[in-house]
């Protein structure tokens, strides 16, 4: 069951929080003037629940060592990208598009999306 308390207890008890933090290792509801303001975790439920993620900084290494493998720089890029486009618009007017699906899988395999790093 959520635990729930006023903001005057944790000025008040916070000896008594931190205690209902590390032994159920569940959060602390925290309300000021009856509105939700707060959410208390101890370190430790904190950090088990916080493991495995990913910080900015790893995502945006991530994403330029993709990048970087794909293209050299930025305008090549973009230039790929609306060849693509206009290469698309003139399928589908030719009545030669593909469905959604297609275009996923085949975007997929190209900047390979769903490969590990």
């Amino acid at each position: 069951m959520a635990v729930i308390r006023p903001s005057a207890d944790l000025r008040n008890n916070y000896s008594e929080i931190s205690k209902i933090c590390h032994e159920t290792k569940q959060p602390i509801y925290i309300t000021k003037n009856g509105y939700n303001d707060l959410v208390l975790l101890s370190n430790e439920a904190y950090e088990e629940l916080t493991n495995g993620w990913l910080t900015e900084k790893e995502i945006e290494k991530r994403i330029s060592e993709k990048f970087d493998k794909q293209y050299a720089d930025f305008e090549e890029f973009k230039k790929d990208v609306l060849e693509q486009i206009n290469k698309a618009i003139n399928e589908i007017e030719e009545g030669k598009g593909i469905t959604m699906e297609e275009a996923v899988a085949e975007m997929e395999d190209k900047y390979h999306i769903n490969e590990k790093i």
